[in-house]
């Protein structure tokens, strides 16, 4: 049984070389579908062995990549190989995936996934986030592929579906966090935030529906935080990021919409607490921006049904 990671990437190299290194202590082999990156990362994938790179050719950020990248592992490496799905902005330790190698080998049922609590490290790698959808969360990245299963071939914008072909049986393996660090420069990820809202829009989704969905991931006052365990960062890259708006990709882009499509047009979306957006639609339209969000009493009433129908 080989440890084959499934990486996709787009102009990652602000933490694609820390990634890189976490990956290849517990991979056999890692293949990333890269999507016509123009930032460092084509460089930094030549500096691990074990990497293996294949062209991600979707315009837009979809889950059908996770479909090529599992098609090519079959294709080069075969099956009963355990298969793990992270992003790139993502790291877990080796301990993590020797318990679940662990478990397989000594396991006569060998359709397992593997679930890890998702942890999202805010502001810095000392606190996280334990509030609202982000208190025990679990994430499945880890699977025994015997061959067979496979995904729900349904396109979904951003991703918003399962990482990886779901057996019936589960395994929560809670001591050994999946460690994401996608909110530790917050301005970088409120852009990269900004940047899912905009692409729901142009496809065709309501702003209501699209604040609402993105609205766990705003900074606001009531978020809750905790330090992190000096364990679950033990053996894992240090990161520090070092973040100019104007070099951002997803920043451009989104300036780039704006041109093509109309400021206006992106108004009813909360992402003007971005300075930089809110100052050019004031210089352009001479107004603040009015953004369109459900009221907070349906808001609450849908939070208790969601929660009467989990029981």
């Amino acid at each position: 049984m080989k440890t084959i990671t499934l990486l996709p990437v787009k102009n990652e190299g602000w933490i694609l070389s820390s990634t890189l290194k976490n990956i290849s202590d517990f991979s056999d082999h890692i293949i990333i579908a890269d999507q016509k990156s123009t930032d460092d990362s084509l460089d930094i994938y030549k500096l691990f062995e074990k990497v293996e790179v294949i062209e991600n050719p979707n315009k837009n950020h979809n889950n059908s990549v996770r479909w090529m990248l599992l098609d090519y592992a079959r294709e080069k490496y075969g099956k009963e190989n355990l298969i793990v799905c992270i992003d790139a902005d993502e790291m877990i330790s080796k301990t993590a995936i020797d318990e679940v190698k662990k478990i397989i080998n000594g396991s006569n049922d060998k359709k397992i996934y593997f679930s890890f609590p998702w942890i999202q490290l805010w502001g810095t790698t000392e606190k996280h986030r334990v509030d609202t959808v982000w208190k025990n969360n679990y994430k499945a990245i880890a699977f025994f592929d015997d061959g067979i299963i496979d995904y729900e071939r349904k396109t979904v914008l951003n991703d918003h579906t399962a990482r990886i072909p779901l057996y019936e049986k589960n395994v929560q393996i809670n001591q050994f966090p999946l460690l994401h660090y996608q909110y530790i420069n917050l301005k970088q990820s409120e852009v990269k935030q900004a940047w899912y809202r905009c692409s729901e829009l142009i496809s065709g989704n309501k702003a209501k529906k699209i604040n609402h969905q993105y609205s766990v991931a705003k900074k606001n006052n009531t978020i809750i935080l905790e330090p992190t365990k000096s364990e679950w960062l033990q053996g894992l890259p240090m990161i520090k990021s070092d973040y100019l708006i104007e070099s951002d990709w997803r920043y451009k882009e989104i300036l780039t919409w704006f041109d093509t499509y109309g400021i206006v047009f992106f108004e009813s979306l909360d992402i003007w607490d971005i300075n930089e957006l809110n100052d050019r639609f004031i210089k352009e339209i001479n107004r603040k921006p009015k953004v369109k969000k459900y009221p907070a009493w349906l808001v609450f009433l849908n939070n208790i049904k969601n929660k009467l129908k989990n029981r």
